[in-house]
C-alpha cells in the first residue's frame, strides 16, 4: 500500500531533510543557551523551528505568515516560553537571510 501524501507536505519534509544540517548551526546561533543544555526536552520546539526554517528557505512562503504559524503551534503544544522564543529565533534567521539577500519580496512579506 501506497501512502500518499499531498504535494506540500513532501515538499515540506524534502526541505527539512536537505536543510536539517544547516539549520542545526543557525538554531545554535539564534536559540537561547539553556536550550543548548537540554536539547531532549526541546524535542517540539526544534521540529517547529526546523519546519519554519525549511518553509521560508525551500518554499518561499512568507515569512510573517510561517512565523505566526510557528508561534501558534508553540502555545498550543509546548511550554509558556517556547513561543516568545520561537518568535526571537525565527526572526532572527529572517533578519540574517534579508542582511544577505536571500530574501526576495515575493517571499518577505513585504509587498511590491
Amino acid at each position: 500500500m501506497q501512502l500518499l501524501f499531498p504535494e506540500f507536505t513532501r515538499k515540506l519534509l524534502v526541505a527539512v531533510m536537505d536543510k536539517w544540517d544547516s539549520h542545526v548551526l543557525v538554531i545554535d546561533n539564534v536559540a537561547p543557551p539553556n536550550w543548548k543544555d537540554e536539547p531532549a526536552g526541546r524535542i517540539l520546539e526544534l521540529c517547529i523551528l526546523h519546519l519554519a526554517m525549511s518553509e521560508i528557505t525551500v518554499l518561499e512562503t512568507r515569512h510573517p505568515i510561517v512565523i505566526n504559524e510557528a508561534v501558534d503551534l508553540a502555545k498550543w503544544f509546548c511550554d509558556g516560553s517556547a513561543p516568545r522564543i520561537i518568535n526571537g529565533c525565527l526572526r532572527t534567521f529572517v533578519k540574517q537571510i534579508e542582511e544577505a539577500g536571500g530574501l526576495t519580496p515575493a517571499n518577505s512579506g513585504f509587498g511590491v
